[in-house]
């Protein structure tokens, strides 16, 4: 049999219309043949309906009768609204890291802190900067929705960096060195502002994605991290010049332009994005899922034939819709992939302070230039938009041609946490020799740590950023990225906490010890991934993201296409059975060897270039001539294929 589910209601529209233009009409009787001009018809006891082969749904339509067309989905370019997020990325970005670059020597030459002060201060901004996302997030999913967080937050980002800027002004704040609650009032409002958009952009740039555009969302998230470092990379270039030329203030005031030219062009861009509404409040959702499983747990543990379910959070069903339940489970299973990171954080972003320091007391004088301790930083950007391409095109696709598909968390991420290990034991050892001949070192030498610590972030901040996005349940994906932030945010208080406490006489030792933290992470991260967690890979968009785009792909109001043949008789076979078709969904190739079985073909987002290569060809040759549909077909159609209409869902 051949079932071909409808919308129900536009079902039922159909089938009364199609009885009353001919009565008595046994639906099982009719069949499906071809038309010269290369449509579908079906014949039979009633009048013909024509099925033009431009419709995608597959589904025969009668004359003046009209379907719901599935949208075309371009597949090769990125929607409009990514250059508009872009481009507020780069400007934001460039404000961001344009004032972190020369921060940590405003704190201990402008305004008179020691090195471990410093340090501890520019790493507290940085922790309480990303532990905001999670704020960010939940004002986000709960209430206000992605594009307006963004909006309003980058208006409190404004008004932190300019008053950053003021502040640094001689003269305005009172004392010899002036005195600091001004720049801390700028600095909270800076970590409010972009912390609280920075686990909406992320997630707003893959919401613009619709299912049949997966190649396209595998590499947007590379494209953004461009974007951010090539503003990293021309701000960690000019404020560090402007410090050096006209001052502080003016070093600030830049990328407080800056800011208010991103927030523009993300307003600009407003009719172009593909904005999902907020949903419930999910963070309180959560907790109540997770508390209410305590509670049945408490309450049935001791119960006489009580079985365990398969999951702790499965005791919560009791109470709660099982999706939610489902989402709360796979949220936390992405969470628990996260707990090497805030080391891996630690590390790395010590190369805005530590490493600065270091530069600090090297040689500086490079090809006729000197090159200012807060633009050495400047290697990281700079080399990240050269390896990105490298990696994309040549390291990954060279390891697949070898028969090894690199895996984003135990290959990729773990591999790049061992980098930023090594990238720690060459600057601490770097730092040894500095310390020995203060002065003479040149600064060239940091460019081998600064090589690895690239690599190392290549592997685990791309992949970690486009795994937290497309692993997370869709109700809680900006909560899923705020959490992929907070990891940020607990590796600098773990930075701050370390400079604050003086554990080390030696700032070498110091690193040594980093570097060592982090290989034993990396084995608790293998633990947890391959033993512990034993994490299963889902698919980028799940059905209900198909459902969104497309309508339901099964069951009730779905649109779907299953041709049955003669179980005993035929003998198809997947490999030589090229089948034309154009499906989003799966079509199940272990059950057609055995089968001759077509299972639950999901009609979404039509692949034109691949139709129009596909042929089917049949083992047994068929008595009728291969019948193809220009866009559409579903494979040849013998004599002994039927197709039956049947309302009942399977």
């Amino acid at each position: 049999y051949n079932h071909v589910h409808l919308p129900l209601s536009e079902h039922a529209q159909w089938s009364q219309e199609l009885m009353s233009s001919s009565e008595k009409s046994d639906l099982d009787n009719f069949h499906m043949d071809a038309d010269s001009d290369g449509g579908r018809r079906l014949s039979g006891s009633g009048e013909e309906s024509h099925v033009d082969h431009a419709d995608t749904t597959g589904v025969p339509v009668q004359q003046g009768i009209e379907l719901p067309e599935i949208p075309e989905v371009d597949t090769e370019h990125f929607p409009r609204s990514i250059y508009f997020i872009m481009s507020n990325e780069f400007c934001e970005r460039f404000s961001f890291y344009g004032l972190k670059a020369i921060l940590v020597l405003y704190l201990a030459d402008f305004l008179g802190f020691s090195e471990d002060t410093a340090t501890f201060a520019l790493h507290s901004f940085i922790f309480f900067a990303y532990a905001m996302s999670v704020v960010g997030g939940y004002i986000s999913d709960s209430f206000l929705g992605k594009y307006r967080t963004i909006l309003y937050l980058s208006l409190v980002y404004c008004v932190g960096t300019a008053t950053v800027s003021l502040t640094a002004v001689p003269g305005v704040m009172p004392g010899d060195p002036p005195q600091w609650w001004g720049a801390a009032i700028g600095l909270f409002l800076v970590g409010i502002g972009t912390g609280g958009i920075k686990s909406c952009v992320s997630s707003f740039v893959g919401d613009q994605f619709v299912p049949g555009q997966e190649a396209l969302l595998a590499s947007v998230f590379s494209l953004f991290y461009f974007f951010v470092n090539a503003g990293s990379f021309c701000s960690t270039i000019i404020t560090p010049l402007l410090r050096v030329n006209v001052g502080f203030a003016a070093a600030f005031m830049l990328p407080a332009i800056l800011l208010v030219v991103s927030t523009l062009i993300f307003f600009s861009g407003r009719n172009t994005y593909r904005i999902i509404p907020p949903g419930p409040n999910v963070l309180k959702l959560a907790v109540s899922v997770i508390a209410s499983a305590f509670r049945q747990w408490f309450r049935f543990r001791n119960a006489p034939g009580f079985e365990r379910p398969p999951h702790f959070l499965d005791y919560a069903k009791a109470t709660h819709e099982n999706r939610l339940v489902d989402d709360v489970k796979a949220a936390l299973s992405v969470f628990a992939v996260f707990l090497p990171l805030p080391v891996f954080w630690a590390l790395f972003d010590q190369h805005a302070s530590r490493w600065v320091f270091q530069a600090r007391l090297m040689s500086r004088d490079f090809c006729f230039v000197t090159i200012t301790p807060d633009q050495v930083p400047t290697l990281n950007p700079l080399l990240l938009l050269s390896l990105i391409p490298v990696f994309n095109k040549v390291v990954y696709p060279q390891f697949e041609k070898l028969g090894f598909k690199m895996k984003p968390l135990e290959h990729r991420m773990s591999i790049g946490m061992s980098l930023t290990a090594l990238s720690f034991l060459l600057s601490g050892i770097l730092q040894l020799a500095v310390q020995a001949h203060p002065g003479e070192v040149s600064v060239a030498w940091q460019f081998p740590q600064y090589f690895v610590l690239c690599c190392g972030e290549i592997m685990v901040s791309i992949t970690g950023l486009e795994f937290a996005y497309s692993q997370a349940p869709k109700s809680m994906k900006s909560v899923v990225m705020a959490g992929w932030l907070l990891t940020t945010a607990f590796g600098n208080l773990l930075v701050a906490v370390i400079a604050e406490a003086n554990l080390f006489s030696n700032v070498a030792y110091e690193m040594f010890f980093f570097s060592g933290m982090m290989v034993v992470f990396v084995g608790i991260f293998l633990v947890v991934v391959l033993f512990i967690c034993k994490y299963q890979y889902k698919d980028t968009f799940s059905e209900e993201d198909v459902e969104e785009q497309y309508g339901a792909v099964d069951g009730e109001g779905g649109v779907r296409l299953r041709m049955l043949d003669d179980l005993h008789d035929s003998d198809l076979d997947a490999q030589e059975e090229n089948l034309d078709v154009a499906s989003l969904g799966t079509l199940d190739s272990d059950v057609l060897p055995d089968r001759s079985e077509l299972t639950t073909l999901q009609l979404g987002n039509l692949d034109k270039r691949r139709s129009d290569n596909l042929h089917s060809k049949s083992k047994k040759p068929s008595k009728q001539s291969k019948r193809h549909t220009q866009g559409v077909t579903y494979g040849e159609l013998n004599d002994e294929m039927e197709l039956q209409l049947d309302s009942d869902e399977e």
